[in-house]
């Protein structure tokens, strides 16, 4: 156990006598110095008890007592001890009296106690103590790392890491998300029977802090988010100390450059350094287990890929036993497709994405195919995740809500969505569905149909332009004379063309079938012109 005043007035070899109390003897010494002097504070620092045999009072008013009394306590000395019948015949009254009102803990020394003997006691309390708390950190880093070796992996080792520290922890993802905590309920102190430094200088009732209070993770951690979020923004490896209501560590986890999160462990007393090598040791296998998070969710990248040809097959039963005991997700009967750019993502969100999604109760199914990301999001996921999208201001493309026979139909709609997305929007199919009837001719099979009819046309020097032409004289509802000064051209030669392009097409776009036909096919391969006609300004 440390040197407090409660254990030096306890030591009865001493043989000391309490002259003023003190107001928590708890109250920690770090070391015992003695002194004569006038003035000693130069050469004391805070926590020392100093001892006197009171020769500078000889002769000494009042006044000039109760300065001194007052200098000791300015520089931190816990108490003053001292010594009879060396100087004085017990202890001056004006002291007693200066010390009582100032409020400074006052000992009496008997003479055959010798000062040095009560430095000794000191030193050699403060030594074992140091020993006591060094042997309780090694075997406090022994159980973090053991636990960490077990079925529980890094969420064991923080659950054991609380425990022996007395506080609550967090693990935050790059997004400011906690993944792993400590386990909320009733404040802890540190196991093993060594109580840390600040717990045995204060008798304060603790205030309720993030480790007494109710609620989820990310709930009990709320008000340390801003100091995370700074240090994630930020890129680099660091440590904020934050002190409000209670203490808190805050870490980043990662070399700079690619940090992969944050760890943050608070309670209402602060961490000493025995603590702080608890906390290094947490540190360094949660960077372990996130590095291994990140090269396990490279691996599951191909491993999505076959997957996903099974579900494009129908074999969803199979996916799912496949995948119980390993960290991806597949969506339940109902769920949408959403389709981005991998490209053109904002930065993080793919890596974000599939944090997301590499989770066994994450209810999102992700795969890279063709330059994009392909996400199937169970229905009851696709606030959150559409959130998280908006959050990034991503150009994706959604489906409807469809099911898993409909898988195809579903990767059709985003598609199509995407494409008639703006940047930083979200189209979502159902909307593009209501604009316009039309807008569906070019999704999946009728716009590859459209394009190989077209194909023949678009062999030609001069084939894009000529159905740009066929486009603007179909928006004219046929009619020559708009169409051709819109176009610039002779409405004979404007009809020389269209004539042209009908034979191309084997359609008589004199009939008002094929002038069908014919806008029918322009539409599902996109040609600008029919688009811009067909699509409302934003």
């Amino acid at each position: 156990m440390p040197a407090t005043l409660n254990a030096l007035l306890a030591h009865e070899p001493f043989h000391l006598r309490v002259i003023v109390p003190a107001a928590s003897p708890t109250v920690e010494v770090l070391w015992a110095h003695g002194s004569d002097l006038d003035d000693p504070t130069p050469f004391l620092s805070a926590g020392q008890l100093l001892l006197t045999t009171g020769r500078q009072f000889s002769g000494a008013v009042p006044h000039l007592i109760d300065e001194y009394v007052s200098r000791l306590l300015a520089a931190g000395v816990v108490a003053l001890g001292f010594g009879t019948e060396v100087v004085q015949s017990g202890t001056p009254p004006e002291l007693v009296r200066a010390c009582r009102r100032q409020g400074l803990p006052l000992l009496e020394v008997p003479y055959r106690t010798p000062f040095i003997a009560i430095s000794r006691w000191v030193a050699d309390a403060q030594a074992a103590d140091a020993r006591a708390r060094l042997d309780w950190a090694l075997e406090a880093q022994r159980a973090v790392s053991l636990a960490t070796l077990g079925n529980g992996g890094l969420t064991s080792a923080v659950t054991k890491a609380a425990e022996r520290l007395g506080c609550a922890i967090a693990v935050f993802d790059p997004d400011a998300d906690v993944i792993v905590s400590s386990p909320g309920g009733a404040s802890v102190t540190p196991s093993g029977g060594v109580a840390s430094r600040a717990s045995r200088a204060s008798d304060a009732t603790p205030t309720a802090t993030a480790a007494t209070r109710a609620g989820t993770p990310q709930e009990r951690f709320a008000d340390l988010v801003p100091e995370v979020k700074r240090l994630l923004r930020a890129g680099r490896r660091s440590r904020a100390d934050v002190d409000a209501a209670d203490h808190a560590i805050v870490q980043t986890l990662g070399g700079t450059r690619r940090i992969r999160g944050v760890l943050v462990a608070r309670r209402t007393e602060p961490f000493d350094r025995t603590d702080l090598s608890v906390l290094t040791t947490l540190t360094a296998l949660a960077e372990v287990s996130l590095e291994q998070g990140q090269v396990v969710r490279t691996s599951l990248r191909s491993l999505a890929d076959q997957l996903f040809e099974l579900l494009h097959d129908g074999q969803v039963g199979v996916v799912r036993r496949a995948t119980a005991s390993i960290p991806v997700s597949v969506p339940d009967d109902r769920f949408r497709v959403v389709t981005l750019d991998a490209d053109q993502a904002a930065p993080g969100l793919a890596d974000q994405l599939e944090r997301r999604a590499f989770a066994t109760t994450s209810g999102i199914f992700l795969v890279h195919r063709a330059g994009r990301l392909v996400l199937l999001v169970d229905e009851r996921r696709w606030e959150s995740v559409r959130r998280m999208l908006d959050a990034r201001e991503a150009r994706a493309g959604v489906s409807e809500t469809v099911g898993w026979p409909a898988l195809d139909v579903g990767l059709g709609q985003a598609a199509r969505a995407l494409e008639a997305a703006g940047a930083g929007e979200i189209g979502e199919f159902g909307e593009l569905a209501a604009r316009s009837f039309l807008g569906l001719f070019d999704a999946g099979a009728v716009a590859n149909v459209a394009r190989v009819r077209l194909d023949e046309v678009l062999a030609r020097p001069d084939g894009e332009e000529l159905l740009e032409q066929a486009a603007v004289w179909l928006r004219r509802n046929g009619q020559w004379d708009p169409a051709a000064r819109e176009l610039g051209l002779h409405r004979h030669s404007l009809k020389a063309r269209i004539a042209a392009l009908g034979a191309a097409l084997d359609l008589d776009l004199d009939a008002f079938a094929d002038r069908a036909e014919l806008w029918a096919l322009l539409t599902a391969a996109g040609v600008s012109a029919i688009d811009n006609a067909r699509t409302p300004a934003r």
